[in-house]
């Protein structure tokens, strides 16, 4: 049986019954070519043909074979291979002549079997409520099916249903290389970057109220896929070819006391969580040269949204990259149950080039200086840049829980075996497990220890003194009990000098050389609301 014929086969898996014109329609098959594999398929009584004159119409011949549904993928626009499902069972199996990369985790010479989606795949899915908005299981949707509904997901794959895949257009053919365009993908900015832009969305999309899902990218919380007019100055939604990601300020970890949440009032408190993104990326870009992309503030009248741009996208082009929950294979309700050793140990697989393994171990270790606890495998990856060739994905997701909570963990994986419940905090020396995997020399990476340290104990209570710029726009409260308030601007100033004080009493400082930023805290000697002003001082 040839592919077309197969084609027109699983057309019936979705249709009772289809005439010609619509065969044409649905397949995208020439009407010659379609005419002579119909009567092949009515010859072999694989399906029927019904009607006369203009009225003929065909339909599927069952016998007691189980039929399953049927899914073309694509990746950087050439087809792979399929994703077969239904009766409890996942396949996937690789077209006849593919000559390309094999996937992670897939076997080019074997038909993969799975009674769960396979990681690969699964990790591009919204996840948790946003995944049960995606899926309609009213009307027997399965996870592959909500593959085919993510046309913006990240990396390069396209998922359409096998019967549709002639309809699909490759646009890859004048796809400038990645590095080429980096920094218009990357672009510039300062923080606070503030957009004083219309938001053009509806109040239902930016606090998730929808029965609908508005953004394909995966993770838990909630997205909206937007293009910016910034000649006009709106923003608005964009399922299709949206260049940036709204994350909407969100209520049910943004107040502290409300009465319609649970009794636990203190479990996801993270209020202007937008602009601690926003601080602690843009400071990794301009005061630590990592690659990340534009970030920036946007405000309702209930608080500040952020927005990032996409940096696997440039115009209508995407490139590959892949999580390290798709490399580790591991499902995305998984991705806080691996540990660093076995992140690292996927990382040295993946990145072949030193500054790029070096560039990871960086990373770590930022996120472990700012309480980067809710590091997990998703939100780190590697990118490529052609020729299969791989880096370190630009920097996205990166937030401080320390601000909020100063016994945090230093980050979301457990390192060197030590349990995650124990609240770790991480010395220097613990990384060199991880500089091994990495065959990084240790002296090598203590010299990047030491410039990020020093560059956070003399740089950022200059972006502590910057936040006051958003007070122009709100007086950033925060409840610190139910009549009093603290403000943000304090709260990192606070988060600073535990920095500070944590690092002095662990010897990292000493271990460093830098004893003499043990003295380092900040002040608040007062607060001027009248005046809109937060004023610090050098102790």
């Amino acid at each position: 049986m040839t592919r077309i014929q197969k084609v027109i086969l699983e057309v019936f898996e979705e249709h009772l019954e289809a005439s010609l014109s619509e065969l044409i329609k649905i397949t995208g098959i020439a009407k010659t070519t379609l005419n002579d594999n119909l009567k092949k398929l009515v010859a072999d009584e694989k399906i029927s043909k019904l009607g006369s004159g203009r009225n003929i119409y065909y339909q599927r011949v069952y016998t007691n074979k189980i039929f399953l549904k049927s899914i073309t993928v694509f990746n950087e626009g050439i087809k792979v291979g399929y994703i077969k499902y239904g009766n409890g069972n996942h396949t996937f199996e690789y077209i006849d002549n593919y000559k390309g990369k094999e996937l992670l985790t897939l076997p080019r010479n074997e038909i993969s079997s799975s009674i769960d989606l396979f990681p690969i795949f699964e990790n591009l899915l919204p996840e948790y409520q946003r995944r049960e908005k995606l899926i309609d299981v009213s009307k027997n949707e399965s996870l592959a099916d909500g593959l085919v509904k993510i046309k913006n997901t990240h990396g390069s794959f396209d998922f359409i249903y096998t019967t549709e895949e002639f309809s699909y257009k490759n646009n890859y053919e004048d796809r400038p290389s990645w590095i080429s365009v980096k920094n218009k993908i990357l672009d510039e900015n300062r923080y606070p970057t503030f957009l004083p832009f219309k938001i053009d969305i509806d109040k239902d999309i930016l606090t998730a109220s929808t029965s609908g899902e508005h953004s394909h990218l995966s993770g838990n919380q909630n997205k909206v896929d937007i293009t910016i007019d910034f000649k006009h100055k709106i923003i608005k939604e964009d399922l299709k070819n949206a260049a940036y990601i709204l994350k909407p300020f969100n209520s049910e970890i943004g107040y502290y006391f409300n009465q319609h949440k649970s009794d636990d009032k203190t479990k996801g408190y993270y209020p202007f969580i937008s602009i601690n993104e926003h601080l602690f990326m843009t400071f990794a870009k301009n005061e630590l040269n990592f690659n990340v992309p534009y970030s920036a503030l946007v405000k309702t009248d209930e608080e500040f949204h952020y927005i990032t741009k996409r940096y696997d996208r440039y115009r209508n082009y995407k490139y590959e990259q892949f999580d390290y929950a798709q490399f580790l294979n591991i499902k995305s309700t998984n991705k806080y149950k691996s540990n660093s050793e076995q992140l690292f140990l996927a990382i040295n697989n993946t990145l072949h080039n030193k500054k790029e393994k070096m560039e990871a171990l960086r990373f770590y270790y930022y996120s472990s200086l700012i309480k980067h606890a809710d590091l997990h495998t998703k939100n780190i990856g590697a990118l490529n840049i052609g020729k299969n060739k791989k880096i370190l994905t630009p920097l996205y997701d990166v937030i401080s829980v320390g601000v909020y909570k100063g016994n945090s963990d230093d980050i979301g994986l457990s390192i060197n075996h030590k349990h995650k419940n124990q609240k770790v905090k991480l010395r220097v020396p613990d990384f060199f497990g991880l500089a091994d995997i990495l065959d990084i020399n240790h002296d090598e990476f203590v010299l990047e220890a030491k410039k990020i340290t020093k560059t956070f104990i003399e740089e950022f209570p200059k972006y502590i003194d910057r936040t006051r710029k958003l007070l122009k726009y709100d007086p950033l409260l925060i409840n610190s009990t139910r009549t009093g308030h603290d403000n943000f601007i304090v709260k990192l100033a606070n988060f600073y000098n535990r920095r500070i004080m944590e690092l002095t009493k662990l010897g990292t400082l000493k271990y460093l050389g830098l004893e003499k930023y043990e003295v380092n805290r900040l002040s608040v000697n007062q607060i001027k609301y009248d005046k809109n002003e937060l004023i610090f001082k050098n102790q």
